[in-house]
């Protein structure tokens, strides 16, 4: 039984050796560049080895999109079943996106890139039971926030449009080094706009003299 158990986490890490070595490639080479030798040489697995784990470089890469969306959806699955805390766990759902983001710049890049590829026609099916499955459990965690009253009553589709739109669209101008925004201090803005949103808050009558009266200063 050890053996086995062994013998099956060396085949694990094999196989994510070769993917992580075939992103890089496709990263540095470009994905019609790259060969399944330069993948072999990068990730020092046997030919055998690509071959048994992956039937050709276009499964392989279709194969390095569902890994990268799978590392990602786990955090966010990690914060739907460990925050009990509307506000934190939105802000904790900001911030894994877009640390996941900084930490991974080449699969983010590869994710934004290649989701319309031909050879993304064999993912489909698993993408697609991923987000369900994200979708689900979204929809549990909100649920208890709706019932309690600490948040707007709302589609599951659109708290997730909500809370994962804007970084989508801060991915993208990091991603093309169009951001100049620091991550920590984007997490910290999107959190708070998100949750005075979501929470139903307006600013107080103070901030909104203090706001009106700077408009003034400016204008003079």
């Amino acid at each position: 039984m050890r053996h086995l158990k062994s013998k099956h986490a060396g085949t694990k890490k094999r196989r994510k050796a070769i993917i992580q070595a075939a992103l890089a490639c496709f990263s540095e080479i470009g994905f019609t560049e790259t060969s399944m030798e330069d993948i072999r040489k990068r990730s020092k697995a046997s030919t055998g080895s690509i071959y048994h784990h992956f039937k050709s470089k276009e499964k392989l890469a279709a194969e390095v999109y569902l890994e990268g969306i799978r590392d990602y959806q786990s955090g966010l699955i990690s914060i739907l079943e460990e925050q009990s805390y509307a506000r934190e766990g939105i802000r904790s759902l900001i911030s894994h996106h877009l640390k996941w983001v900084e930490h991974n710049v080449d699969w983010s890049r590869y994710l934004f890139q290649k989701r319309h590829w031909v050879f993304m026609s064999t993912a489909e099916e698993d993408i697609a039971e991923m987000d369900r499955e994200l979708g689900r459990r979204a929809e549990k965690w909100f649920a208890q926030f709706i019932r309690s009253g600490e948040i707007r009553s709302l589609p599951v589709d659109i708290y997730v449009s909500l809370i994962l739109g804007p970084c989508m669209e801060f991915t993208r101008q990091f991603l093309f080094g169009l951001s100049s925004t620091p991550i920590d201090e984007t997490i910290e803005v999107l959190a708070d706009a998100v949750w005075q949103y979501l929470a139903g808050k307006q600013p107080c009558e103070a901030e909104q003299a203090s706001c009106l009266r700077n408009m003034i200063n400016e204008d003079n």
